[in-house]
């Protein structure tokens, strides 16, 4: 296995309740377990102090990268890749849903494809959602395998380790701002003829997140989207 040389990456919009906990938890679980790593906050544009609050309490432990506007998840984690300078980029929400120590299961796989997913709805995850969001969820993800990209149980978990070359590669065509970039980008990477693996993860439901009924009827438009822009050939050709 290589050395573990990571770059974690949260993406945030207006998490200032959150970001300082989550924070703690990452520095707390990365000494000892990580060879080297650094971490990347990117704010997404947000109204209320964080970037402050992150400044004041972790200083220069902490790349804090600002966007003056907000452009969604994707463009957040595209920012992030731009910045990052480790070999691997681990994603991880902000709400700290998902225990980092999920990722000694991804890690398990990175010696066998660029691209590691965590997956909640793969056999042997575990989701603690409210029943109709697991429903919405599970409604969503097989209208993504039938239009966008099959083959997983889950695309849109935020717990995901890249390969930094390979991410930096696949995010230069990503074009879905909202949550829609992750099966964006997964498309990109069956396209291109990365390895992906899937990997069964425990996931908490953490009150206050970003996920709103709403969420899921944009991300229709976002499905929509994906499939004219492959119409107008926007993506680059399927390798051989």
């Amino acid at each position: 296995m290589p050395r573990r040389e990571l770059t974690i990456l949260f993406p945030a919009y207006n998490e200032s309740r959150r970001i300082v906990s989550t924070l703690e938890s990452a520095f707390e679980w990365a000494r000892g377990r990580i060879d080297d790593f650094e971490v990347i906050v990117v704010d997404d544009g947000s109204s209320d102090g964080m970037a402050e609050l992150v400044r004041a309490k972790f200083g220069d432990m902490v790349r804090l990268v600002r966007r003056e506007e907000r452009g969604g998840k994707g463009a957040a984690i595209r920012t992030g890749v731009e910045h990052a300078t480790k070999p691997w980029i681990l994603f991880s929400d902000a709400d700290h849903s998902i225990p980092f120590t999920e990722f000694e299961g991804l890690w398990s796989q990175a010696g066998t494809a660029p691209i590691v997913i965590g997956s909640k709805r793969a056999p042997g995850g575990h989701l603690e959602y409210p029943p109709l969001r697991r429903f919405l969820g599970g409604i969503g993800q097989q209208l993504i395998a039938l239009c966008v990209v099959s083959g997983f149980h889950d695309t849109q978990c935020g717990f995901k380790l890249y390969r930094t070359d390979v991410a930096k590669e696949l995010f230069r065509w990503q074009r879905i701002g909202g949550f829609g970039f992750d099966f964006e980008v997964l498309m990109l990477a069956k396209r291109q003829g990365f390895a992906v693996r899937e990997v069964p993860i425990h996931c908490e439901h953490k009150i206050g997140g970003s996920v709103r009924l709403r969420t899921y009827l944009t991300v229709l438009g976002e499905v929509a989207r994906i499939r004219w822009n492959l119409l107008l050939r926007r993506y680059p050709k399927t390798r051989s």
